[in-house]
This record gives C-alpha cells, structure tokens and sequence, in this order.
C-alpha cells in the first residue's frame, strides 16, 4: 500500500497572503479540515487545519490578517510513492492530521488525511473479513 493510493488528488490550496477567512470559507464549503498553503510560485509554504482558524478567529476578533500569521511551518510532507505505513508513523510522530504529498519537495500532488488513512484500515480489515 502506497501513499498514492489513498491520497485525495489535486488539492484545493490557499495562498500565504490571503486573507484566513477566505481559509474558513474553503474548508466550510469543502467540509475541509486541512489545507496546505502555497506561495506566488504555487511551492508549498506552510499548512493549515481548521483549528488554527479558530484560534485565529478569537485572537484577531473578524480583524484581517494573513494566513501566512497562523499557518504551521515548516511543513512535513511525504512522496507519492512512500510506503502508507511510513505516512502513519510520520503522523504519528509528529502529533499532525495530515501530509502534504509532493514529489519535488516544493509543489503538491495530493494531501493525506487522517480520513484517508482510515479509509485504507477498512479496505484491509475488509480483506481480512
């Protein structure tokens, strides 16, 4: 099982210098809890969970402010082809939800979530029957 297998393809991204409520807005519309976050160069800068919004949200009070102030960096991410179990241990390790999947180290292929990881526990638990 490779991470290419379960990982959601094609991304929805946000930029650095948007504006976080545009953040809120992509996340609702998507029931998204995750985004990675892009430079003007579409290379990937930062990463952003729903949860930083909310803290975002109480801190700036509706004020504007960027992304780039309450996304996490650096961003750990993973290649397309590495094994899922090394995805989970990474996660693990690392206490996040999810993985920026890119091959190039700069620009994103797909995003592995802690749903995603899920879906495949069913599909073996599924085999195992």
């Amino acid at each position: 099982m490779r991470v290419s297998d379960y990982m959601s393809k094609s991304p929805v991204t946000v930029k650095s210098s948007d504006d976080y409520n545009v953040a809120f807005d992509i996340m609702d519309n998507g029931s998204m809890h995750h985004l990675p976050v892009v430079d003007d160069n579409d290379e990937v800068v930062g990463i952003l969970a729903r949860r930083d919004l909310q803290m975002a949200a109480r801190y700036f009070r509706e004020g504007p402010a960027e992304i780039s102030d309450v996304m996490h960096t650096p961003v750990v991410s993973i290649a397309p082809d590495a094994p899922l179990s090394l995805a989970v241990k990474q996660m693990m390790k690392d206490h996040i939800g999810c993985l920026p999947v890119m091959e190039d180290g700069k620009h994103v292929l797909g995003i592995l979530t802690e749903t995603d990881l899920f879906r495949a526990l069913t599909d073996v638990l599924d085999e195992k029957g």
